[in-house]
């Protein structure tokens, strides 16, 4: 294994519970690793997570709603629903209202 090895570094973060750089990897150009830090974000939490997150609804979409729906803050419900009167995708229209329903239940 490489040392600096980004899969090591997103489990870190979400060990650390450091969403300022599982947001700095949710940027990577390695979609893989971009996708498991914004999970990532749904398992840490906290405003500076949702506030990415919601600006990332229109990007990456599913993982996006998802983890917001994990992190389970009311505030982002309606950014959701905004974005969802536009989406057009299946798949992430879907992971929009389980994202929706789950924030329903806190």
């Amino acid at each position: 294994m490489l040392f600096g090895n980004k899969t090591k570094q997103v489990e870190s973060a979400i060990d650390h519970k450091k969403a300022d750089k599982l947001i700095a990897l949710a940027k990577d150009k390695d979609e893989a690793v971009a996708l498991a830090a914004v999970k990532g974000l749904g398992v840490v939490g906290g405003e500076d997570a949702i506030n990415f997150l919601v600006t990332q609804l229109r990007h990456i979409k599913p993982a996006a709603a998802t983890s917001l729906g994990e992190i389970g803050d009311p505030h982002a419900k309606a950014h959701i629903s905004g974005v969802l009167k536009f989406e057009k995708d299946t798949a992430t229209i879907q992971a929009m209202h389980a994202a929706m329903a789950k924030i329903a239940d806190y």
